[in-house]
C-alpha cells in the first residue's frame, strides 16, 4: 500500500483487497439480535427534539485519524469531500494508522483525534476505550440512517463491542462485486452469455462447458480469486447469515453447520472439474482472467480497471451480471465499508459527527453515475453494465463474532482443493486449529 497508484484503488475502489474485508466474512445468526430491526431502532425518536449543526457558528478545527500521509489525505480526503461537510469545520491530519502500536504511541504524545478511520478494523479502539457509540447523535441531529446501505449499518450494529446494537461508525464507499465475464471465450465455446443473476449451479454448469483446450490453449469456465482460492472464493459462504464462531464463547461451528457444509460441498464440485483448478504454483499468484484464458470471474467492479490494467484491447468483450446467489432472489455476499468512527475522548464530538455524517452522505451518491466516482469519468468502464455490481440483496448479519476472523477458511482451501477433499475431515482440522488460536487470544484478553 505505499504507492500513490495502491492507495487510489484502496479508497476509490473501497479498499478491496484489504483483509478487512475478511474481517466481515461472516454472516451472523439471529441468537443476539435486537427485537427491533436495525433500520427501526435506528430512526431517530418522535420525543426528541432534534437540532441543526450551526454553519455560522464558530470556526472549529476537527482532526482526522488517517493513515496515509498528508498528500493522500488533501487527494482523498480535502478534495474529495470538499463541501461535502460543515463550512465552519476545517479538517486536520493526523497520519497516523488506526493500528494498536500507534495509537498507543499517539496517546502517550497526548494527541488526540476527533475521528478516525478505522481501515485496519475496530479491534485496537475497542482495546484502548476510543470508541463512541453514535446513536446519541443519529437522534439529536435528527439523522436517518436508512439513506445509508442497510446492509453496513447492520454490519456496523452487530459488530457493537458492548453487544447493544449501537452504531459503531459511519460508511465510507460500500465493497460489492459481480460476475465478469469474457464475451471472446463463451464464443469460442459457442455458449451464450449471462443476461441475468445466476444460480452457483448454474455457474457450475457453465464453467464444465468453457474448461478445454483450444487451438493448444487451456481455458477454464470460472475464476475465484487468484489461483481459485483467493478472497473472492469466500463469496459463496458470505451469502449466508451465519456466524462460525459463538459470539459469546468462541466455540467453532463451522463443522455443526450445513451451510458451511454445503459451501465446502460447491467448493469440491468445482475444484473436481478436470482441469478448472491450476495447481501450477506461478499460474495461481495472479489473475489469469486478466490473460483472456478464463470464461467468468467474481470481483469488485474496479477489477475492470486494476484486473485488466486497463487495456482497451482486453477490455473490449468484458462485461459483468450480478453476482450468483444458491437460489433465484437468494441473498448475495455480505458487503462492508471501513468507518469512520467517533473518538471517545475527543473534546469536538459534535463537530467529528457532522464531518463524519457529510462523508457518508457524499459517498452515498450512486456510484455508477456520480463524478464523484471513477465507475462514472473512466472510460474503462464506459459501455460496461457496472449497475450489476449493486444489483442484490446482500446478507444482513445481526451480529458479528469477533472470533470469526480466527478461522482461516480462506487459507484452507489450498489444501482443500489439493487434498480427497474430504470435507469432514477438512474441517475437524480447521476447527482444531482454529481453536488452538482463539484460545491463545483468550489469554491475551485476560
Amino acid at each position: 500500500m505505499k504507492t500513490k497508484k495502491a492507495l487510489s484503488f484502496l479508497l476509490v475502489s473501497i479498499m478491496i483487497l484489504l483483509a478487512a474485508c475478511g474481517q466481515t466474512n461472516q454472516g451472523a445468526s439471529g441468537n443476539d439480535s435486537s427485537s427491533q430491526s436495525p433500520s427501526e431502532s435506528s430512526k431517530p425518536s418522535p420525543a426528541i427534539e432534534t437540532v441543526e449543526w450551526d454553519e455560522n457558528g464558530p470556526e472549529t478545527t476537527v482532526k482526522v485519524m488517517y493513515p496515509w500521509g498528508e498528500d493522500n489525505f488533501k487527494t482523498f480526503v480535502l478534495d474529495r469531500y470538499e463541501g461535502a461537510y460543515p463550512k465552519n469545520i476545517t479538517l486536520e491530519c493526523v497520519c497516523i494508522a488506526a493500528e494498536l502500536k500507534p495509537m498507543q504511541e499517539m496517546n502517550a504524545k497526548g494527541i488526540v483525534p476527533d475521528i478516525i478511520f478505522a481501515g485496519f478494523g475496530i479491534d485496537p479502539l475497542v482495546e484502548l476505550e476510543m470508541y463512541e457509540p453514535l446513536d446519541e447523535y443519529v437522534q439529536k441531529y435528527g439523522v436517518n440512517v436508512d439513506q445509508f446501505n442497510k446492509a453496513v449499518i447492520a454490519t456496523y450494529r452487530g459488530m457493537d463491542p458492548d453487544k447493544k446494537q449501537g452504531l459503531i461508525g459511519l460508511p465510507t464507499f460500500v465493497d460489492t462485486v459481480g460476475l465478469i465475464y469474457n464475451k471472446e471465450v463463451f464464443d469460442k465455446f459457442g455458449v451464450p452469455y449471462p443476461t441475468g443473476q445466476l444460480t452457483w449451479d448454474e455457474v457450475a454448469d457453465l464453467a464444465v462447458k468453457m474448461t478445454a483446450k483450444r487451438d493448444g490453449i487451456q481455458y477454464r469456465g470460472l475464476e475465484l480469486g487468484a489461483g481459485f482460492t483467493g478472497g473472492e472464493a469466500l463469496k459463496p459462504l458470505q451469502e449466508f447469515e451465519i456466524n462460525w464462531t459463538d459470539p459469546e464463547t468462541g466455540e467453532v461451528l463451522i463443522d455443526k453447520l450445513p451451510e458451511v457444509k454445503k459451501y465446502f460441498e460447491q467448493m469440491k464440485k468445482f475444484y473436481s472439474m478436470p482441469d478448472l483448478y491450476n495447481k501450477d504454483p506461478e499460474a495461481r499468484g495472479r489473475y489469469q482472467f486478466a490473460e483472456l484464458t478464463v470464461a467468468m470471474t467474481v470481483s469488485y467492479p474496479a477489477f475492470i480497471r486494476w484486473g485488466m490494467g486497463g487495456d482497451p484491447d482486453k477490455l473490449k468483450n468484458i462485461d459483468a451480471v450480478p453476482v450468483p446467489v444458491w437460489e433465484a432472489g437468494g441473498t448475495g455476499p455480505n458487503v462492508y465499508s471501513h468507518p469512520y468512527m467517533l473518538n471517545k475522548y475527543s473534546e469536538n464530538k459534535d463537530a467529528g459527527f457532522q464531518v463524519m455524517l457529510g462523508f457518508a452522505k457524499a459517498e452515498n451518491e450512486d456510484p455508477v453515475t456520480s463524478p464523484r466516482y471513477e465507475f462514472a469519468t473512466n472510460p474503462v468502464y464506459e459501455g460496461k453494465n457496472m449497475k450489476a455490481f449493486w444489483d442484490y440483496n446482500p446478507a444482513v448479519p445481526p451480529v458479528i463474532s469477533k472470533y470469526d476472523k480466527l478461522v482461516d477458511i480462506e487459507g484452507s482451501l489450498k489444501d482443500f482443493a489439493e487434498s480427497d477433499m474430504n470435507i469432514d475431515e477438512h474441517l475437524r482440522k480447521l476447527k482444531e486449529e482454529s481453536e488452538v488460536k482463539i484460545k491463545e487470544a483468550k489469554s491475551l484478553e485476560n
